[in-house]
């Protein structure tokens, strides 16, 4: 059997599948109690028609939160909102003096939107002076700054839901709840819903997921922070944080005094003194730093692959170009890689390890890195 394959096979057999050691979801966090009112008389009617959900959403604009509760996982997408919020025909149209047009309109009745609008054309200026120069300025530029705003002004609001309830309470506005009472009913099938749940319990029970992607990205840091701490490693970023310490120098000592005599030590998300990307000469935060004698000494990128992806070679590269670059320049570190997941059981992830093993000495996993952990005293 040659060395690669060896190599891989006791690599594999040590590769770890992702447990659901942490929390996958949270609370809604909906005001209920608040919208009280709202829920109780949108429960009470089974069967909306246009006309009678666009006068209730005038009516209680807060109610945008109960049907984005109902209906969204989390929130309303961008381009729902632009929807929701302005009227895309118009804004979509092939005639630059009705996309002029409406512009006006927005800027004079939505003061929230004048001030994304004015802040997006330039420097400060006053709103009626601008009106009363807007012949100087060429259309195209005007409207390209317009729509430009909208997708500004979109962003606040999901920030900020009172700036939607003031837009939606203006009488030159009341498109919105007829473009939103639509959508809910035609394209979101509302009052079919609601006949399927109770909308009060369904509101206040409702979790929704935290981000896959970070879930999987922790994961594997996690494993290796329980490997470390259980195996009497002492964790030393309270220590750094109360000094303010987010660079790691040559020795410990200097920067938070002789405090942990005896002990081993390792910390996160530090960056090290002298270690830059290659690539863009950025300094290069690394994910665990254990010390050895008070100074930084391994290095560690963690990752966690469940399934194959471009960010697999986009960290692959940069490593390779980080390995390389410690050797000839910072001889004094060593650098490792711990990566894991069933990715590295597929072919694609067979042959990859394989490839890699022309660049690195080793390349460990959580439950390799575990069996050497002496090798890092």
């Amino acid at each position: 059997m040659e060395k690669s394959e060896s190599t891989y096979i006791n690599f594999a057999s040590k590769v770890s599948f992702f447990e659901f050691i942490q929390e996958e979801f949270r609370s809604a966090n909906l005001p209920t109690k608040e919208l009280a009112r709202e829920i109780s008389l949108l429960a009470a009617k089974k069967q909306w028609n246009i006309s009678e959900l666009s006068d209730y959403i005038r009516q209680y604009p807060r109610s945008f939160l109960i049907f984005q509760g109902v209906c969204q996982l989390l929130r309303f997408t961008n381009a729902q909102l632009i929807h929701f919020v302005f009227d895309v025909a118009k804004l979509n149209s092939p005639n630059p003096e009705a996309i002029f047009e409406y512009m006006i309109l927005n800027l004079k009745y939505d003061s929230e939107f004048r001030k994304t609008f004015l802040g997006t054309l330039g420097p400060s200026r006053e709103y009626e002076d601008f009106i009363s120069n807007i012949h100087q300025h060429d259309r195209k530029f005007l409207i390209a700054v317009f729509k430009t705003a909208v997708s500004k002004y979109i962003q606040k609001i999901v920030g900020n839901f009172r700036i939607l309830e003031a837009r939606m309470l203006k009488s030159e506005f009341q498109d919105f709840s007829i473009r939103f009472a639509n959508y809910l009913l035609q394209n979101l099938k509302l009052n079919e819903t609601l006949a399927t749940i109770n909308l009060p319990e369904f509101l206040a029970s409702k979790k929704v997921p935290i981000d896959t992607k970070s879930i999987h990205g922790r994961y594997a840091k996690l494993r290796i922070l329980q490997v470390l701490e259980g195996s009497g490693y002492a964790n030393i970023d309270k220590s750094l944080d109360g000094k303010s310490v987010r660079v790691l120098g040559y020795d410990l000592r200097k920067q938070v005094g002789d405090v942990f005599s005896g002990k081993k030590l390792f910390c996160t998300e530090r960056y090290v003194e002298g270690i830059v990307k290659p690539k863009d000469n950025k300094m290069k935060k690394f994910d665990f730093v254990i010390f050895s004698d008070y100074k930084p000494k391994y290095l560690f990128e963690v990752n966690f692959y469940s399934t194959e992806g471009t960010k697999i070679g986009i960290n692959q590269n940069e490593y390779i170009d980080l390995q390389k670059f410690i050797r000839e320049n910072a001889g004094q570190f060593e650098f490792y890689w711990i990566t894991d997941g069933n990715y590295w059981l597929t072919s694609q992830g067979k042959a990859r390890f394989i490839n890699l093993l022309k660049h690195f000495a080793t390349i460990l996993n959580i439950n390799s890195f575990a069996e050497s952990l002496s090798k890092f005293c």
